[in-house]
């Protein structure tokens, strides 16, 4: 049963994450050819100003779900429906503290964004909808933590690909009946609030709730809020550094909203990128913290040394063909006019390489519970990062942001290995970073090498439409992927064939 449910679980979560891609690959051409690049960079300031805003949130995702599947474990629903109701409570609190800051955004926002005069109404409007739907979207995070501390996690994700087969008709309407950009927004924020509904519903017919009144049991409640507060720490450093980047772009540049727009065409790809690679994190943490528990270094040590060259092997295999090709792809995605973007793209790919090699590690480092130490560096990282973000935005643009999270990473990512790897969880440091340098110095060797080919034989991958740019894609990653994956195999970095099944692979690892 419970394999199961695992199995049930990843698959509807994993179907959720593609859909959303490409829902995102699809929609923002649509955007940028029915509403124009300005309005579609306001949508995109307003969407970032709100999910910013869930930091309010205080970690209690994490917490609730935790105590509640202990609580259930346990047998104590009369708790679990104590602190649900009181959990409503403190969401209804936190959705009146969003609508007062939304509706500050909208009394104030024309002097907060640097927008043109006459679209700071349609900023205006577009935080006001997203202030009437506070309460509907912070109420389903109640139903949605129960349902998933009672193990109906797809349940939820099938709601959510409803959700997303919502968006993909209103991309339809958009397409068929142009619209306006109001009246997108309304219809799209109604589509984001209503899975609070089937969650409700289903939390009221298994009886894991038998009432929504909201109810104040702070002495059972603050367990599950002190703990939540732990986590938030970290968190909204980590949601800080991530979301803030676009909202700093709206602020300090000229033209903000279309250079927030350049953002999110940069952004798509990275993003699905991030998505993708860090589906290892929840098949690592549950493992790595059986073997802290079990106090196992050795086999602590032999994990993070092959899991790392692993990850690296497996995120240089996605992610350097979109360094490659990145002004190709962006020809062939949104069509002439936005190639200045490919460099910007192709560093921040880089930056994906670099950030989730350290997947393994991080897993390990989250199993031992030790992160005081991850909350200040992490802090520092994330002022430095801001901070660049403004000084750099004269200069370089929408590149800013993506140079200053990359100083981010950087930051933290040395931490890891300076720091926790060998003093904290006494890790085989410099193992692990062989495991990601050389198969990574590889991946970048074989790329120059298809570039030098380009400039030999130029006519081969010449294109003069989106069509012939895909095919000129196709052709350059064709001859990276089989390159690369010979020169692992004839180096004995790794058998390719083990990296595919995710076979053991120690005999043939000479790092």
């Amino acid at each position: 049963m419970k394999a199961n449910y695992y199995l049930s679980s990843f698959f509807w979560s994993t179907v959720s994450k593609i859909l959303n891609a490409i829902l995102g690959f699809v929609s923002i051409p649509i955007f940028l050819d029915v509403f124009g690049k300005a309005e579609y960079g306001i949508i995109s300031i307003a969407m970032a100003c709100n999910a910013y805003m869930y930091v309010l949130d205080l970690g209690m995702n994490v917490g609730a779900v935790k105590y509640y599947s202990q609580w259930k474990s346990e047998g104590k629903f009369e708790l679990i429906e104590r602190v649900t109701r009181t959990n409503i409570t403190f969401y209804l609190l936190i959705s009146i503290i969003n609508i007062f800051l939304l509706f500050g955004l909208f009394k104030s926002g024309e002097y907060i964004f640097s927008v043109s005069s006459d679209l700071v109404p349609l900023l205006n409007s577009c935080f006001l909808i997203l202030a009437g739907f506070c309460v509907l979207n912070w109420l389903g995070a109640v139903f949605y933590q129960l349902l998933v501390a009672n193990e109906l996690l797809s349940y939820a994700m099938k709601v959510q690909c409803l959700q997303v087969g919502l968006k993909f008709l209103l991309l339809f309407v958009i397409v068929r009946c142009h619209i306006s950009v109001i009246t997108y927004f309304f219809l799209y924020s109604l589509i984001v609030a209503l899975p609070v509904f089937p969650y409700a519903y289903k939390c009221m017919a298994n009886s894991y709730l038998r009432s929504i009144v909201p109810a104040f049991y702070f002495s059972d409640f603050k367990k599950v809020l002190f703990y939540s507060i732990s986590i938030f720490a970290l968190t909204i450093l980590q949601v800080t550094a991530v979301q803030s980047r676009p909202i700093v772009i709206s602020m300090f540049a000229e033209n903000g909203e279309l250079m927030v727009a350049d953002f999110r065409v940069v952004e798509l790809i990275p993003s699905f990128l991030i998505v993708l690679c860090g589906m290892f994190s929840s098949i690592f943490l549950p493992k790595t913290s059986s073997l802290v528990a079990k106090n196992d270094t050795k086999e602590l040590c032999s994990f993070a040394s092959k899991w790392t060259l692993r990850t690296s092997i497996l995120t240089n295999f996605v992610c350097v063909p979109f360094i490659l090709c990145a002004s190709d792809v962006i020809y062939a995605y949104i069509g002439s006019g936005y190639e200045y973007l490919s460099v910007w793209l192709s560093i921040w790919c880089m930056t994906v390489i670099l950030q989730i090699h350290t997947t393994p590690g991080n897993a390990i480092i989250l199993a031992y519970g030790r992160t005081k130490p991850l909350i200040v560096i992490t802090f520092l990282a994330c002022f430095i990062s801001i901070v660049l973000n403004i000084s750099l935005l004269g200069q370089f643009g929408v590149g800013a942001a993506i140079i200053s999270y990359l100083v981010y990473v950087i930051i933290i990512v040395s931490q890891y290995y300076f720091y926790y790897y060998k003093r904290v969880v006494h890790l085989p440091s410099m193992r692990m970073l062989k495991g990601f340098v050389f198969p990574t110095l590889l991946a970048f060797f074989i790329m120059f090498l298809c570039l030098l080919s380009e400039k030999v034989v130029p006519e081969i991958f010449t294109y003069s439409n989106r069509h012939e740019a895909i095919i000129s894609c196709i052709l350059k990653v064709g001859v990276w992927f089989v390159m690369y994956a010979m020169a692992l195999q004839f180096t004995g970095i790794v058998n390719i064939k083990d990296v595919i099944g995710y076979f053991p692979f120690e005999k043939k690892n000479r790092l």
